[in-house]
């Protein structure tokens, strides 16, 4: 379900995901990927890049890995070749520590040709920015 950002402003962010890509080798790349934030209220927001490489897709649901045991087979194959997403619980994490706690006390967005293409949350103590790159969101905490 589509979201419309300003619904995370006044909500009190408790946990951080990201969903980052784990090659075949079992190594994550940890410097794109889906954000997930759930507020204590169990209001969840994933972001990602849109199909288009240039906007970010803004969802009001958590992230569902499409390759849950049992696989198939083929999935067991598709996996062990070409990797898979997987997410990760960044709430205690360096850079992400800092956003939980926090509430949101503004969102900004940047738009170009009608797209979303950047999205700033503004929490109590600091702020999340992202930006689409090379088709990957790219995700930045900083503090106020």
């Amino acid at each position: 379900m589509e979201l419309r950002v300003d619904e995370l402003v006044g909500r009190t962010i408790r946990r951080v995901r990201r969903v980052h890509y784990v090659d075949p080798g079992g190594e994550a790349d940890t410097a794109s990927g889906f954000l997930e934030l759930r507020a204590d209220d169990g209001f969840v927001a994933l972001f990602d890049s849109g199909a288009d490489g240039r906007s970010i897709r803004v969802e009001a649901r958590e992230w569902v890995d499409p390759f849950t045991e049992p696989l198939t087979s083929a999935n067991r194959e598709f996996v062990r070749k070409h990797g898979r997403w997987a997410v990760f619980d960044r709430s205690a994490a360096d850079g992400y520590a800092q956003v939980v706690g926090n509430t949101v006390v503004a969102v900004h967005m940047a738009r170009a040709g009608g797209k979303v293409v950047g999205v700033d949350i503004v929490l109590d103590r600091c702020f999340v920015s992202m930006r689409v790159s090379l088709d990957e969101l790219r995700v930045c905490v900083c503090a106020v």
